[in-house]
């Protein structure tokens, strides 16, 4: 065992170097290529290894600088042309540290830390140049070549460095707040207003609101039609533009809310669903990605200049003597330049295809033809249309959880060390696909709800709905004792009894535990968009808490899943999910549970079942119609109560249908940042005659 240990050792110490140097290269293709898909994936592996490769990518490139550094400081003679060869690898490693152009930070929490980035970008090029002193101190196609690719890492280091500064909360809104505005002088028109007082002139304020602004001259966007959604792209950019002040919790006027109400009305689901996804995009490349900086003609100019630099280095190595250098090195001073040739080539094939490109060249009208090439080019990449976030929600059942959550030894030692919430999240959730039955019903309740709206009490009033307009419409005010408690008490009584509704008459080609169609159909009906819908809000209330209103949400579901479990064990052990759901139905529940009980424990169980039972009561297509509104307002309700930093933290996570519904009631004026009415009153003083 000592003599294996010794010779790993040896092994580590001779060929540490070119094992990090690798290995970062490595790392920044993955990062190349994993992460313009983590926006639209929410697979936890594919999230877990880029959050790995992003995290080791810079720890690596480090470790390896600082190896270099240390090895050439101690400036042994026997290896002084290794040395030598290896130093030229040293601005490859400050080229990594900038990192491609589809990732700047992992999470939004990354960007508020950017002073720490500026700091290790003065600190690692510093120790990078000190590397390359002996290869410039003579003059040689060596040193050459390293300094081109020096002054190009650098300047990738410092576009990730005020990437990240620019996408930090405090910037990005100090970015869109207007300058301040006192409005016209009030004293002044109060004194000339005193002055014609006294002079016995009868003169009175007449006010006329300021005039709108003048439309913005839109490009000849018209006449592409719609070659690969480039009209679509070019209208959510547009809107992006407009309602980026909602990240930062900035106010809207009352101007912006119409223009975007007669835009949407107009919509289909699809196409509203479709330009929301693509602001979205927008947003996310804001946050994550060095788009706003580089994915545009200037950018696209920029790293055509990279390409070059690093060709002409690339063709300076070739020509440069070799001889007395390693074979091995010689190889990785051509894989790393073969590598950094390759992630520019990437770099610009992804600028070109990108929804920014399309939006910069559209803005350009001498550039038509251009434009629409690279719409086409774009339909031949993606012939389905290019997704733009995951569109899947995640499922989390109660009775399922509490059927399956079985007490065993290896569940009791996992719950010991802290892991067996991860678990039950690997085992008990799953995702669908979201339904376009699902995109329209939600669209058609905005925008009749939308329109209905005349005043700023009546969009209060639809923000502040969470069921009681829906029972109120469909004459089941009985039911309001339901809807009238607290917002998470009510998540719970409505899943349990959307559950129970759901699985008292199971259709033959359904799965009784899932509730998904077996025969391949894809028309949902209101009532599997209830489950759909009923699952999704209870996986927000358990598993992402921090998106719905604050309560005692967890606290509720662990009393009734106690409660569940012990019903279902005192019944008989081995219930099927029919038989338990069905024991439940037939438990009497005319006495109020909490008159029984009290309220000690938080539990909702038979709650559920009470409001189960009153909804079996009502014909089938009223029932599944009013659950699914239902289930709605309450989505609808969880939407505007989520702040705008939890919304924005999602995008990086394959993004969120609340996001999205989020976005689309900003556009639909349902939303609380509008507060500019009329602009400034331009009032003069007018005279009788």
């Amino acid at each position: 065992m000592q003599i294996i240990k010794e010779s790993w050792k040896k092994l580590w110490n001779a060929e540490e170097i070119r094992i990090l140097v690798l290995a970062s290269l490595c790392l920044q293709f993955g990062l190349v290529f994993l992460s313009p898909m983590r926006k639209r994936t929410a697979k936890k592996l594919l999230i877990l290894l880029l959050w790995s490769f992003y995290l080791l990518a810079d720890y690596v490139a480090i470790l390896a600088l600082g190896n270099l550094l240390k090895k050439q400081n101690e400036g042994a003679s026997a290896h002084h042309n290794s040395i030598d060869l290896m130093a030229f690898w040293a601005p490859f490693l400050l080229l990594h540290l900038g990192g491609p152009d589809t990732i700047t930070s992992y999470s939004i929490e990354d960007n508020e830390l950017w002073w720490r980035h500026f700091l290790g970008l003065a600190f690692q090029v510093a120790a990078a140049f000190m590397v390359l002193l002996e290869l410039l101190a003579v003059i040689s196609r060596l040193g050459i070549a390293a300094s081109l690719i020096f002054i190009v890492g650098l300047v990738k280091y410092a576009e990730r460095t005020w990437a990240l500064r620019s996408a930090s909360m405090n910037q990005l809104r100090d970015s869109m707040v207007r300058d301040p505005d006192p409005g016209p002088s009030y004293a002044e028109f109060m004194q000339e207003y005193v002055w014609r007082r006294e002079a016995k002139e009868s003169a009175y304020v007449k006010r006329k609101d300021e005039p709108p602004p003048l439309p913005p001259k839109h490009s000849n966007v018209e006449s592409y039609g719609n070659i690969y959604d480039m009209r679509w792209i070019y209208e959510a950019y547009t809107f992006f533009k407009k309602f980026k002040p909602l990240v930062v919790d900035l106010m809207l006027t009352f101007k912006e809310r119409k223009d975007s109400q007669t835009y949407f009305w107009k919509c289909s689901a699809f196409q509203a669903f479709k330009v929301v996804e693509m602001e979205l995009s927008f947003l996310y490349d804001v946050f994550h990605t060095k788009a706003i900086h580089i994915r545009c003609l200037r950018g696209c100019l920029w790293r055509f200049v990279c390409l070059g630099v690093i060709s002409f280095a690339f063709m300076l190595f070739l020509n440069c003597e070799k001889q007395g250098y390693a074979s091995a090195d010689i190889i990785i001073s051509y894989v790393l330049l073969g590598g950094a040739l390759f992630m520019e080539l990437i770099s610009l094939v992804l600028i070109i295809i990108s929804d920014w490109m399309i939006v910069a060249i559209i803005q350009h009208n001498k550039l038509n033809k251009l434009a629409i090439a690279v719409a086409k080019v774009m339909s031949f990449i993606f012939p389905m249309g290019k997704p733009r976030w995951s569109n899947f929600i995640s499922q989390y059942n109660l009775l399922s959880f509490c059927l399956g959550d079985e007490s065993t030894k290896i569940r009791r030692i996992m719950g010991a060390v802290k892991v067996k919430e991860l678990w039950d999240k690997f085992i008990f959730i799953h995702s669908v696909c979201v339904p376009w039955k699902l995109y329209e019903l939600l669209f058609d309740e905005l925008k009749t709800k939308s329109k209905s709206a005349r005043h700023t009490a009546d969009f209060k009033e639809l923000r502040d709905c969470k069921g009681e307009k829906a029972l109120q419409q469909e004459g089941c005010n009985h039911l309001r004792w339901s809807t009238d408690k607290e917002f998470d008490e009510s998540i719970l009584l409505w899943h349990i009894a959307t559950d129970l509704c759901f699985h008292t008459h199971c259709g033959i080609n359904e799965n009784p535990e899932t509730g998904h169609c077996w025969n391949g159909d894809s028309d949902h009906s209101d009532r599997e968009i209830s489950l759909i819908l009923s699952n999704y809000m209870l996986y927000l209330l358990i598993m992402q808490p921090s998106m719905m209103p604050a309560g005692i949400g967890k606290i509720r579901f662990q009393d009734t899943c106690a409660e569940a479990k012990g019903f279902f064990q005192a019944e008989k052990k081995g219930l099927t999910g029919p038989e338990a759901r069905e024991a439940l139905l037939d438990v009497e529940t005319e006495v109020d549970p909490i008159e029984v009980k009290g309220d000690r424990s938080k539990s909702v169980l038979f709650d559920g079942c009470r409001l189960a039972k009153e909804l079996n009561l009502l014909a089938e297509d009223e029932r599944w119609r009013l659950v699914s509104r239902v289930w709605v307002e309450m989505l609808g309700y969880a939407v505007i109560n989520c702040k705008t930093y939890f919304h924005a933290k999602q995008l990086s996570q394959g993004g969120e249908l609340l996001t999205h519904m989020w976005l689309l009631m900003a556009h639909m004026g349902i939303g609380e940042q509008y507060r500019v009415e009329a602009g400034h009153a331009v009032a003069t003083l007018a005279f009788n005659n």
